[in-house]
């Protein structure tokens, strides 16, 4: 399992990372913010489809709700939570880049504990379901449901199918 856990640490910075550089070569005339806010929403629409194609494949397979078990659930579980950390940083980035390109005093200065806060207050709602998602529901989905439940958890992950068109949708509006 400390590869699935491995491999997500690898795949979505490197996915998030991979998209800057190529953006900013590709697009010269957009700005980092843009280039930040495209990645990161890209990088969303990714995990959200692996989420939503695990979770569909999981449902599929479970006869019996309950007493059903697949091995993508725990994989599912630990190779995505690194996309959680993950995109956290990625949107503190964009919140930052976007004030500086605005000019607001306490992004100018660079990173700090004001900049912090003020994309603590601004996404507080968005942070607070990925530190949920990572040290609440992620222990309970590995050690506390003692393997039962797989069905419903696969219902869970496809509740990210609107995410990559919403993710889309924002970057073409930007």
């Amino acid at each position: 399992m400390l590869i699935a856990l491995l491999c997500g640490a690898v795949v979505f910075p490197g996915l998030f990372f991979s998209f800057r550089k190529g953006l900013r070569d590709t697009f010269t005339h957009w700005s980092e913010a843009d280039v930040v806010c495209v990645s990161e929403r890209l990088v969303s629409a990714i995990h959200a489809s692996l989420a939503t194609a695990a979770g569909v494949t999981v449902v599929a397979s479970c006869n019996d709700v309950m007493t059903d078990s697949h091995w993508l659930v725990n994989w599912f579980v630990l190779f995505g939570a690194p996309y959680m950390a993950c995109d956290i940083f990625a949107m503190y980035l964009s919140h930052y880049h976007t004030q500086r390109l605005r000019g607001h005093s306490s992004s100018l200065s660079g990173h700090s504990l004001q900049t912090v806060k003020a994309f603590l207050s601004k996404d507080r709602m968005l942070v607070l379901h990925h530190l949920a998602l990572l040290l609440i529901f992620m222990p309970i989905t590995l050690f506390f449901r003692r393997g039962l439940g797989d069905f419903f958890i696969g219902c869970l992950f496809t509740t990210e199918f609107s995410t990559p068109f919403v993710s889309v949708g924002k970057i073409l509006i930007q």
